[in-house]
């Protein structure tokens, strides 16, 4: 049978999260995650702030017994703002979802399509006409090695991933990201110029998606001013004024995996100090 390790856990009833929640494949996570009866009740009369809850990785919702499941062990992860719940594992191997936000590098032209290197188990694909504003006479032209940032539209095991450089939708789930000309070099997705790309776990990259990433926070704090993007597929890409401060972001995010918030902090401290130093000297 499969097992729940909970520390600091809440009543079953309440359907709250605890600090921290380990989940096991198969754990049963309905009364944690689908709205009680009375919720139910509410969001039928449309009383505000009962949406439906959206399931991430390692959640697998079954619509004949109407429960959910994990299918991956790790920390069940929630953010209310967009009543998003996931389990946070450190998977080796990166397996495309729908919605997923990726960092590809493109391979080769295949006709009206682009291969890129997803670090899945297929190539994705990506139309030319897949970004904001593109036309037939006026449209990105990409080389094998440019850098993108998009999205996974299409996910089949069987078949090659599709992706898109546009927002999705009227851009809610994006983060209300809104709709730019690919020639403007402002949309939310396109080619990523300039600066260093790197690969990283994918439990860190989840992790630095978290809108209270601890390094991420520290580095702002620290008055560095860069431009970062993080794949769900374990790429990060590391813009800023100066190489130095690019190689010290890139330094912070890899050893911040293993440490502790306050060592984090410590780390960033001391990075940002000797680098400052060095480059007056």
């Amino acid at each position: 049978m499969a097992a729940t390790a909970t520390a600091l856990a809440a009543p079953p009833s309440s359907g709250a999260l605890a600090p921290l929640t380990v989940v096991l494949p198969g754990d049963d996570l309905t009364h944690i995650i689908l709205p009680s009866d009375d919720a139910e009740a509410k969001t039928k009369s449309g009383s505000k702030g009962s949406r439906p809850p959206k399931l991430g990785p390692g959640l697998q919702y079954s619509a004949q017994s109407k429960s959910v499941r994990a299918t991956l062990a790790g920390r069940l992860y929630h953010r209310p703002s967009t009543r998003t719940y996931a389990v946070l594992a450190n998977t080796r191997r990166y397996v495309p979802r729908v919605g997923d936000r990726v960092l590809g590098i493109v391979e080769e032209s295949a006709g009206e399509y682009y291969r890129l290197n997803t670090f899945g188990p297929h190539p994705a694909l990506l139309h030319n006409l897949s970004f904001e504003g593109a036309t037939k006479r006026n449209r990105p032209i990409l080389h094998p090695g440019s850098l993108l940032y998009c999205r996974v539209i299409t996910a089949n095991g069987d078949m090659d991933p599709e992706v898109s450089c546009k927002v999705g939708g009227d851009g809610a789930a994006d983060g209300g990201a809104k709709r730019r000309d690919w020639m403007t070099d402002e949309g939310t997705y396109g080619e990523l110029k300039g600066g260093t790309a790197a690969r990283i776990s994918l439990g860190l990259a989840r992790e630095l998606l978290k809108p209270t990433n601890t390094v991420l926070d520290a580095l702002g704090r620290a008055g560095l001013a860069f431009e970062i993007c993080v794949g769900t597929n374990g790429m990060v890409w590391v813009h800023s004024e100066a190489p130095e401060y690019t190689v010290l972001i890139c330094t912070a995010v890899k050893n911040s995996e293993i440490m502790t918030e306050e060592q984090i902090r410590g780390m960033v401290k001391q990075l940002v100090a000797t680098v400052r130093s060095s480059m007056d000297e």
